[in-house]
């Protein structure tokens, strides 16, 4: 699927409420809007254009020991992989959207919406 048809069947998703309180709980964040829509949209993993793949419902709640990385300690939740070693994440501090390198551990690219980090 395209990026604009990802964000296009996301906004429009039914809430997963079963799943979006089990992130809430997992990452001890109130999970609301765009990203309880995500995840509840995160049946299987998807592809996105040519250079993303949107995790699976299980990758989300299991990125931590699949990377290796504490997610919760750095305030995000990985939901993307971006390729080269780069991850789109939600920062739950301030409820935006960036990319994570996993080689160099630093949250950047950060904007106000994810179609603009997508």
């Amino acid at each position: 699927m395209t990026k604009q048809e990802y964000l296009d069947v996301i906004m429009h998703y039914p809430v997963n409420e079963e799943r979006t309180k089990s992130v809430s709980e997992l990452f001890g964040s109130d999970i609301r809007g765009i990203f309880a829509r995500i995840v509840s949209f995160a049946d299987n993993a998807d592809f996105i254009g040519e250079e993303r793949r949107a995790f699976s419902y299980n990758e989300i709640v299991n990125s931590a020991k699949e990377y290796n990385k504490d997610f919760i300690a750095l305030g995000i939740i990985p939901f993307i992989d971006a390729y080269d070693n780069d991850l789109i994440v939600y920062v739950l501090e301030d409820k935006s959207w960036a990319k994570y390198s996993l080689s160099d551990d630093i949250i950047f690219k950060k904007k106000d919406t994810l179609d603009k980090v997508l």
